[in-house]
């Protein structure tokens, strides 16, 4: 992004890490449930250790949900709509959901790290480029994604210029 080596480190604060453990019980009609609507990361960057049996998570491609297969020894990296808020929409955040997909169970562990509850997110720009995005904080942007409609619009059109 042609940006100083330690400018997100310095919007970002110090960072908290969350952790959560999703474990889905087996199924017997798995066509009558989801696991986890559509939705995008609040946060930074998002660490996956999915089940190594089952592909849960799907991914929006090109306008249809792709499984994402499970890889041996592998993390699935998700970028969070705070790293587009910063990058000023030249990285942009994953449309991902968790489906329920099978009569035997499976478990993921997800890892998400987060910026400071008052870090002030603004768009770094270059060369005049207008912001997309008004500055925000992470504590204002965490609260309105928690009190929307996640899996129908994308939180950060709310904080768009």
């Amino acid at each position: 992004m042609g940006l100083d080596e330690d400018y997100i480190e310095k919007v970002l604060g110090d960072q908290g890490q969350h952790m959560a453990v999703n474990y889905y019980p087996p199924c017997p009609e798995p066509e009558l449930t989801y696991g986890l609507p559509r939705h995008t990361d609040p946060n930074t960057i998002t660490i996956l250790l999915q089940d190594q049996q089952v592909a849960g998570l799907q991914v929006l491609h090109n306008g249809k949900w792709v499984a994402v297969n499970p890889y041996p020894n592998a993390f699935v990296v998700n970028i969070g709509d705070q790293i587009q808020a910063l990058s000023n929409g030249n990285y942009t955040s994953v449309w991902h959901r968790a489906t329920v997909n099978t009569d035997r169970e499976r478990i993921s562990v997800a890892s998400f790290l987060c910026p400071a509850n008052d870090a002030i997110i603004c768009p770094a720009v270059k060369d005049g480029s207008p912001a997309k995005y008004k500055k925000f904080s992470y504590d204002e942007y965490y609260k309105t994604f928690w009190s929307g409609n996640l899996d129908k619009e994308h939180c950060l059109e709310l904080f768009k210029k």
